[in-house]
């Protein structure tokens, strides 16, 4: 098949393929082969007539000889033509005129006069495609045409056909891509994250295709019900915050008292957590405080333009509401205002000075969490079974295709600057034996240290 590439890589895929070149009924590839190992052969013939190769020996020598360089020459021509199919993404192109040809996405028409009429293709969906080291990227082009509709809905083919994992879409005017992974995602270990942090790394590893630097991705929301994975992913993000080299502060609200709240007597925690409404409106207060006096330590003058708090090696501040809704209802309108009001600031000024919200809902409602606040969330998980109204609550969209979530610690994600829309991911695992307790403490000891 022949394949038109551009400058950025992408190889066009043309339907119908073109005919490959025969011999009669035998294609011409296979022809030139027979043709080499013929000439091969006369060549041995003639070597073994001369007179000093015509003792028994070295015919023997010769013979085997003989089928040595016919053996040689299949060989080398088997590796070249693997070679080609691997250097020219055969593979994929097969696949994707396999596709074209099954779904019928090309248009026929009658052609010519009276009985010379024949069928012929007059109008093919455009499939694009390339690929690194990681990813297939398939673009399929927008024209206007009937196929318009149809393109949003080849997720499910093209990852059957291809026999890859779709993990993003990304639609324009012009065209529409399906993005997949060459290999599966894969459920990392909690205690195998952390023990690989770097040094002066602010990358949170999320799976084995997805991670994030906190620096660049400000704020989330994390929305699960009972029985989700929810709180395991939460204390395994702190355990992550905290191996962070300089060392996360961290805020915690839990107005539900619930597991989040026993972090208080952990030696170094006992101001860090709080589950009253009064004492939550106060941490909140001072976590403001601490970013408007970052600010003003760190950005007052020309020389911190372009620069954010990791410049200075200054520690992420992060404050983890869980529970927010249930807060939200419990609290009269006046203090709901006063929390709002603060969020509101730290989400739309915290990122520059390295000061951050962690947001957890058991259920998503726009009524709790305002589209202000939402908005400005770059990371967003929704774990566990959910409806649309759910989904597009967090992710505000409704393109894309959900599918049933059966396994605990299961759902989608979307990270700014590294998703245009939910994927489908599985929170890291943790060990039954993993303390988190233990950990948390063992972490805290190592920053006094």
């Amino acid at each position: 098949m022949i394949m038109k590439k551009d400058k950025n890589g992408w190889q066009t895929v043309k339907y119908p393929p073109p005919v490959s070149k025969k011999f009669g009924f035998i294609p011409l590839k296979i022809v030139l082969l027979i043709i080499i190992i013929i000439l091969e052969s006369i060549i041995i013939v003639n070597i073994s007539e001369v007179n000093i190769f015509k003792n028994n020996i070295t015919q023997i020598l010769i013979t085997i000889f003989y089928f040595y360089l016919i053996y040689k020459t299949i060989v080398h021509y088997m590796r070249f033509q693997k070679n080609r199919q691997e250097e020219s993404n055969l593979w994929i192109e097969k696949r994707l005129v396999y596709l074209i040809h099954s779904l019928k996405l090309y248009d026929e028409e009658m052609v010519g006069i009276g009985s010379d009429k024949e069928k012929r293709i007059v109008r093919t969906i455009q499939i694009m495609y390339r690929e690194d080291n990681k990813r297939v990227y398939v673009r399929i082009l927008k024209f206007g045409n009937r196929f318009n509709k149809i393109i949003p809905t080849l997720g499910e083919n093209i990852e059957s056909t291809l026999g890859l994992e779709l993990d993003r879409t990304n639609s324009t005017v012009d065209y529409f891509d399906y993005i997949l992974l060459k290999e599966k995602d894969r459920r990392i270990d909690l205690r195998e994250s952390i023990s690989n942090q770097h040094n002066n790394s602010d990358v949170i590893n999320i799976s084995g295709n997805i991670s994030y630097r906190l620096s660049k991705t400000p704020h989330s929301l994390i929305v699960g019900g009972t029985g989700s994975g929810k709180s395991f992913f939460i204390l395994g993000k702190i355990v992550s915050y905290l191996s962070l080299t300089p060392q996360a502060e961290l805020y915690i609200v839990d107005p539900k008292k619930a597991d989040l709240s026993l972090l208080r007597f952990i030696e170094g925690m006992e101001e860090k957590v709080v589950t009253e409404p009064n004492q939550i409106a106060k941490m909140l207060r001072e976590v403001v405080e601490i970013m408007e006096d970052r600010y003003k330590t760190y950005f007052n003058d020309i020389s911190a333009f372009g620069k954010d708090y990791t410049d200075f090696g200054l520690s992420p501040v992060i404050l983890i509401f869980d529970e927010f809704s249930a807060f939200i209802h419990s609290v009269d309108k006046k203090l709901s205002k006063e929390v709002l009001d603060y969020i509101f600031t730290i989400v739309m000024k915290g990122r520059q000075a390295g000061v951050q919200v962690e947001i957890l809902m058991q259920r998503p409602s726009a009524d709790d969490l305002p589209t202000n606040i939402r908005a400005q969330m770059g990371f967003k998980a929704g774990l566990g079974a959910m409806d649309k109204i759910g989904y597009n609550m967090i992710f505000d969209t409704n393109d894309v295709d959900f599918k049933t979530v059966t396994e605990k610690g299961g759902g989608y994600i979307q990270i700014d600057g590294v998703h245009t829309a939910p994927v489908y991911f599985e929170t890291p695992y943790i060990d039954k034996e993993f303390d988190f307790i233990q950990e948390i403490t063992k972490l805290i000891e190592n920053k006094k240290q």
